[in-house]
């Protein structure tokens, strides 16, 4: 316990624009926040576009704008339950996430997901890590949450493509960060990405990529996140300026 209490004072002397502090529990040897982020602005400084109407935040979504919002455009709510964010804001190279931290991706929830979920016999793809990291208040349908490792997760709903907002009370949604993210910030990739469902009426969490909910909540973990980005091809005996000069004259040629 002493070595959480140090770690934790550690850790919260990282002070977050417009959130103040995070605090972080630690999940086998991940460190996770244990609520959702609220910022408004990347990790540069440059400002987020706030999409409140509908109309906003289906432009956002068409023209790989990020976005962030609260739910209703509550500022009540928000502080509750942190801002949702389309794809394009926790996609974008400027970074959602605060400094020494990032967006949980996919590698952060599987082993999240294998510790909250051990002990559980009842078969291969039953599992209750829903029902453990839920709180234990605020939900209004299903079994109240076991809260394990003070993770709070809170029914705040999520905002559609439609941009309406639905679920508040009932289920919540939280984005996936794929680690294997192409570098290509498209509509396609957008509505392809994956996000974790909260039910209050399902013990598990369930893992989709339907593009369904293009407003989802963010969880960071400590670390920076290691995002795979292909670089072109380039042949080794040329310098790009010369592959560059070698296809124009091939147009020319043509």
């Amino acid at each position: 316990m002493r070595i959480i209490l140090l770690k934790f004072c550690l850790i919260s002397a990282i002070s977050i624009v417009g959130q103040g502090k995070i605090e972080l529990v630690e999940i086998n040897s991940d460190w996770w926040a244990i609520t959702n982020l609220r910022v408004a602005q990347f990790r540069n400084g440059d400002p987020i576009r706030n999409a409140k109407t509908q109309n906003e935040w289906v432009e956002c979504l068409q023209n790989g704008i990020p976005a962030y919002c609260a739910y209703r455009n509550d500022t009540s709510y928000a502080r509750k339950y942190g801002y949702m964010y389309n794809w394009f804001a926790i996609a974008d190279p400027r970074g959602l996430a605060p400094e020494k931290t990032r967006v949980a991706h996919n590698g952060d929830f599987s082993r999240l997901h294998q510790t909250v979920n051990a002990g559980v016999v009842n078969g291969p793809n039953v599992d209750m890590v829903g029902i453990r990291l839920r709180d234990s208040l605020g939900w209004e349908i299903g079994a109240p949450g076991e809260n394990r490792y003070d993770f709070g997760i809170l029914p705040g709903g999520y905002r559609n493509e439609n941009g309406d907002f639905v679920g508040l009370g009932k289920e919540t949604a939280l984005w996936v960060r794929d680690t294997l993210f192409d570098g290509k910030l498209t509509l396609g990739n957008a509505y392809s990405s994956s996000y974790a469902l909260i039910h209050g009426q399902k013990p598990n969490v369930i893992y989709q990529s339907d593009g369904k909910r293009s407003g989802c909540y963010v969880r960071v973990v400590l670390g920076e996140a290691v995002i795979f980005t292909p670089k072109p091809t380039i042949n080794e005996n040329e310098s790009p300026e010369n592959e560059a000069n070698s296809k124009k004259k091939s147009k020319k040629k043509n």
